[in-house]
């Protein structure tokens, strides 16, 4: 009874799938995109990014960002490779570990310069996450004006708006029933990824998870981008949600960069730590097209800090942290360590 159960998920979720590709397909006159670089990482060093009482140097943070995109391109107007002076950039934060780890701002900010430098307006560049009051709650100053940056949530507080597409939901009965919203089997996806943006840069948050064993750039797009996903977290259900959000046409179209912000890390008690003694600070930024890639490489960072304290692997726990290799089977990068090309650059 179960599988055929499954098997009717499946059909659905094809269904969906080529639905959302066909209706949100990219103009070709703004499809400027390079081929993804498959398995392909960067890795940006910086000794004085995090300086005493977590002070983060933003002039370093810069200096990062620059180089590290200019050895991912190999270009001096990396941005071109990606994106039109034309369009709307969504950059997609996480905030769920307010308020002590979060997307640095820094690291915010020194995107949010490099775009203006190649032309995108800032009223065309909006930052967002998931819920208002984690973005609040992260100080964050929430801005849907047509003047400035615009700082968006998808999903209001007190009676706020809901950004959420009814055309564009994952339909997945492969979930824990009991907790469902209001009993529904769909997640929608937020419309400021389907309606408002045309190209995305993710911007994860080097961190382990209770449920998931790590959580990085692959699930800060699927739970970051959907409703309705708390029903995902049972071991047997996270897996097949991040892999196949993250392997849906439009979102391996739209997201064409990812960076995972380990200025500073959390590396035990993620995804929201409440203790300074949780906390490394790797003062390293990983940049890639390929977010599987990136992800392997953070598991394995994560999992080296937890053996040098003396913690327990994630993978000896049980946490479902095979999600990684999931979604390489799907096509959405390369997990396989030893097919990994990372380069590594240390500033002086």
């Amino acid at each position: 009874m179960m599988q055929n159960r499954n098997s009717m998920n499946r059909r659905k979720f094809l269904e969906t799938t080529t639905a959302l590709a066909a209706g949100f397909a990219i103009n070709p006159a703004s499809a400027l995109m390079a081929s993804p670089q498959k398995g392909r990482v960067i890795s940006v060093f910086h000794p004085r990014s995090v300086q005493a009482g977590r002070h983060i140097s933003g002039p370093a943070v810069q200096q990062m960002l620059r180089q590290g995109l200019k050895a991912l391109t190999g270009d001096e107007r990396p941005w071109s490779r990606w994106i039109h002076p034309g369009d709307q950039v969504g950059l997609k934060i996480n905030t769920l570990g307010r308020p002590f780890l979060v997307t640095h701002p820094e690291l915010i900010q020194a995107v949010i310069d490099e775009l203006k430098e190649f032309g995108i307006k800032e009223n065309r560049i909006i930052v967002w996450d998931r819920f208002e009051q984690h973005m609040r709650d992260a100080r964050f100053v929430l801005n849907s004006t047509n003047q400035g940056v615009r700082y968006l949530a998808t999903e209001g507080d007190r009676g706020g708006p809901m950004r959420l597409d009814e055309k564009a939901s994952y339909r997945s009965v492969l979930d824990q029933e009991q907790e469902r919203e209001a009993g529904s089997a769909v997640s929608r996806i937020s419309t400021i990824f389907t309606q408002e943006c045309d190209k995305i840069i993710n911007m994860a948050i080097l961190k382990d998870h209770v449920a998931t064993g790590v959580t990085l750039c692959l699930k800060n797009l699927a739970f970051g981008i959907t409703d309705n996903n708390n029903r995902f977290h049972g071991i047997d259900h996270v897996g097949p949600f991040i892999a196949d959000i993250c392997a849906l046409p439009i979102v391996k179209k739209k997201v064409v960069l990812h960076i995972l912000d380990g200025l500073e890390g959390c590396f035990n008690n993620g995804p929201i730590p409440r203790s300074p003694s949780s906390f490394f600070t790797p003062q390293t930024i990983w940049l890639g097209n390929d977010p599987v890639a990136v992800d392997s490489i953070g598991r394995g960072i994560i999992e080296d800090q937890r053996r040098a304290k003396g913690l327990p692997s994630l993978a000896s726990l049980k946490k479902p942290v095979g999600y990684i290799e999931l979604a390489s089977t799907k096509g959405v990068g390369e997990c396989n360590l030893d097919q990994i090309s990372i380069e590594k650059i240390s500033i002086v």
